[in-house]
């Protein structure tokens, strides 16, 4: 009983690495939501208001604006929501404002900030853009990096060019294409190495995307009537596609779950029969014995790590 027991936390356990596999960790996270359409939604990053923080910025505010610090200090003591969420609209605004005209200025000056460190997908720097640094030497990273570049001259050959003409043109601002690209692709890339039939799906999830926001954008600037309601039935179209294809993406990594959890199973299974092997006292003894013939001939024969 107590073995089963063991095996049935084991198998809980390596469900839940599943789950947090890299090509299956997003569709974990949706099947918490509610909304079908999550990953349609852009992403709002909002910081954590600390009590240090929200007294950095009250600071910064009451040299600027002493009224409306003032106006804040009241809300805050009154609704502490209110005041959060108008404390980060001020500051937006104002501040956001600034930020963006000094970018203005340094823009029309010819002066451009230094370029941000080259990073790979787990956030270490140094390397090809998109794959620096962290796991694996140089000569790695310079492979995945041709990887890339390769793959996304067969599947985006109009990006790739436009790559390879940069590259010795403008060595900056090809590696930041470079990284905004793989940002985009990322998903798609590393599916195509595991998965080529979730990366085709993921593809076309791409392109509706971007006709998506190109029809929506018509939509909000058309004046005519008629005009508004032609592509809006295009929008209507797209959208419905869009649909389709997150369904069979959802049933394509469920698919890819239950197989992986059936191969845990029956790795669980020799783990487990392993592990039974080697508590038998005979078998210790023996292995013992044929360790220490081991560290004086050098030879290797058990795994004792």
């Amino acid at each position: 009983m107590k073995t089963r027991y063991v095996t049935i936390l084991i198998l809980a356990m390596a469900a839940a690495v599943i789950l947090t596999s890299p090509l299956s960790c997003w569709a974990a996270e949706k099947e918490q939501e509610e909304s079908i359409w999550s990953e349609d939604k852009p992403r709002q990053r909002r910081f954590k208001l600390t009590e240090e923080r929200i007294e950095r910025m009250m600071n910064r505010l009451k040299e600027a604006d002493p009224e409306k610090a003032k106006e804040l200090e009241e809300l805050r003591a009154k609704d502490q929501e209110k005041f959060k969420a108008e404390l980060r609209k001020v500051m937006r605004e104002r501040f956001g404002k600034r930020m963006r005209e000094q970018m203005g200025q340094r823009k029309q000056a010819g002066v451009y900030p230094p370029a941000a460190p080259r990073m790979m997908p787990h956030g270490g720097p140094g390397g090809p853009v998109g794959f620096g640094g962290g796991r694996g030497g140089p000569m790695q990273m310079r492979e995945r990096h041709g990887e890339y570049l390769d793959w996304l001259e067969k599947n985006y050959p109009e990006e790739a060019k436009e790559l390879a003409d940069l590259e010795g043109k403008n060595p900056e601002l090809y590696g930041r294409r470079v990284g905004l690209g793989l940002r985009k692709h990322r998903r798609i890339f590393e599916a195509a190495k595991e998965n080529p039939a979730l990366a085709e799906v993921l593809k076309e999830n791409l392109q509706l995307t971007r006709e998506q926001h190109q029809l929506v954008k018509k939509i909000k600037a058309a004046t005519d009537d008629a005009e508004k309601k032609k592509l809006t039935g295009e929008l209507t179209t797209v959208v419905d596609k869009k649909f389709d294809l997150i369904v069979k993406r959802k049933q394509m990594t469920y698919e890819q779950m239950l197989k992986r959890l059936e191969e845990l199973k029956e790795e669980v299974k020799k783990s487990e029969a392993q592990a039974e092997k080697w508590k038998d006292s005979k078998f210790k003894s023996e292995s013992v014995k044929a360790r220490v013939e081991e560290l004086v001939s050098g030879e290797q024969e058990f795994s004792w790590d």
